[in-house]
């Protein structure tokens, strides 16, 4: 029986997205779910959270430090002149509503304030409030989800389907042979989003396809 491998051996699958030290976190849902108030209890802020929808127009940003106890540890020990801790650029973006894909309420807008940031923190509500005016008529915490979901797909596939069209030009007529295996990610990508409506997430990707991916822009 093989030894059982040590936790450092275990392969562990690689990270997607771009890897950077300048994070920027963006807070998005429908309207009137408390992005703005999230936002400001985040980053002590004291952002416009009004009971109408798209009260958020132009996205709100803040820098806030991430905490972190080795570094402390250094600046004690190292007595350095300078101090400059991590932090996290956090974005409150204008909500988002059915079929802003398409350009639906603040769409396109919203959708490349999302393409700006390295992650999304997705802000759901589940609170019964009259007075609080939901765009949907109901609370329903599944359905928006989905809906969110959904548009951030849609716009994935828009994107996709429009760098392959560019690519088929150089590939499959100019026979360019460098491009093909990026091009070769990109069906793979297609596939997953149109054909199974998943998000990119939702597959298996190795080491190459990840870096390939990134190197030609990425795939939001």
């Amino acid at each position: 029986m093989p030894p059982k491998k040590k936790d450092s051996e275990i392969e562990k699958p690689p990270l997607i997205g771009r890897v950077g030290t300048n994070l920027k976190v963006g807070i998005v849902g429908l309207p009137n779910v408390g992005k703005s108030t999230f936002f400001n209890v985040l980053t002590a802020s004291q952002a416009q959270a009004e009971n109408f929808p798209f009260c958020t127009i132009d996205p709100n940003e803040s820098r806030v430090p991430v905490p972190d106890a080795r570094f402390d540890y250094l600046c004690n020990f190292y007595k350095p002149v300078n101090k400059v801790p991590a932090f996290l650029n956090i974005v409150d973006i204008a909500g988002l509503v059915k079929g802003a894909s398409e350009g639906q309420g603040l769409g396109n807008a919203f959708l490349s304030h999302i393409k700006a940031c390295d992650a999304i923190f997705h802000l759901c509500r589940t609170f019964e409030d009259k007075e609080v005016t939901h765009v949907e008529g109901d609370i329903n915490p599944v359905r928006d989800i989905e809906i969110i979901n959904e548009e951030l797909r849609l716009k994935d596939e828009e994107y996709i389907l429009g760098t392959i069209d560019k690519m088929e030009r150089t590939v499959l007529r100019g026979g360019d042979k460098k491009a093909k295996p990026e091009y070769d990610i990109l069906c793979k990508i297609k596939h997953l989003l149109v054909e199974e409506k998943k998000h990119v997430r939702f597959s298996e990707w190795n080491a190459h396809e990840v870096v390939e991916d990134q190197g030609m822009g990425g795939c939001p």
